[in-house]
């Protein structure tokens, strides 16, 4: 037996045209509005893409160049010739210069913050690790070694006070013990040239708490007995 159909039912389809009418009607008189917005958010989709590809490309280039600079950072550790440090500094500066955005380029800051210290140009290395600081986020892994490089570029100079707080920032960024010793020994160092063996010690012991190598330990056990020795002789 076939089933009954309501007047509910009956109504159903008569509501679904009346509303098809109503986008149709609406469609019609404001055809200019919708081709507009339909323009713009085919622009934004065509935009976003291109970006995205632009983008892409881009680092894909920064890439070979870093690669080619690296190449030749490798050739520079197994020579003397200044050369190939300038190579790679040139390469560096300009995947820089071209792709400033790139992951490649805030790798270039790093890498051209250690070739400046190799050469002895101190104050470019400053630059160079301050200008990936500047633009590296606190969660990359070369963020504490650029603060405590800088640490060793400030000691350098002569300017303790910023050796000693761009050892500390590097301290603080929860990079495991091995790293926690060696920003502590490049402190007790600054303290000890700073001619304040007090605070040196006081760091040395801290850098023997955080290391696992013997001779890093035995090291610093010799340096913090030399401390009591002139502490004795006075």
């Amino acid at each position: 037996m076939a089933r009954k159909i309501t007047k509910v039912e009956l109504k159903e389809p008569d509501r679904i045209h009346t509303f098809l009418g109503n986008v149709i009607d609406y469609a019609s008189k404001n055809r200019k509005k919708i081709y507009l917005l339909s323009g713009i958010f085919l622009l934004i989709f065509i935009l976003s893409g291109g970006w995205y590809f632009y983008d892409l490309s881009c680092e894909k280039k920064a890439q070979g160049i870093y690669s080619s600079a690296l190449d030749s950072y490798k050739t520079v550790n197994a020579t003397t010739d200044s050369k190939e440090y300038k190579d790679a500094v040139n390469l560096f500066e300009e995947l820089i210069k071209k792709y400033p955005q790139t992951n490649a380029a805030l790798l270039a800051c790093y890498n051209l913050g250690n070739i400046y210290f190799n050469l002895g140009e101190i104050d470019k290395s400053v630059n160079s690790y301050k200008e990936f600081l500047n633009k590296s986020s606190k969660d990359n892994v070369l963020t504490s070694l650029a603060y405590y490089s800088l640490g060793y570029c400030y000691e350098a100079k002569k300017e303790y006070p910023r050796a000693l707080e761009s050892f500390n920032k590097s301290s603080t960024q929860g990079t495991g013990k091995f790293y926690l010793a060696m920003n502590y020994q490049g402190m007790a160092r600054v303290y000890e040239e700073m001619n304040k063996p007090d605070k040196a010690e006081e760091y040395y012991k801290k850098a023997m708490e955080q290391t696992t190598d013997p001779l890093t330990e035995r090291l610093i056990k010799r340096k913090i007995s030399t401390f009591h020795s002139l502490a004795k002789s006075k």
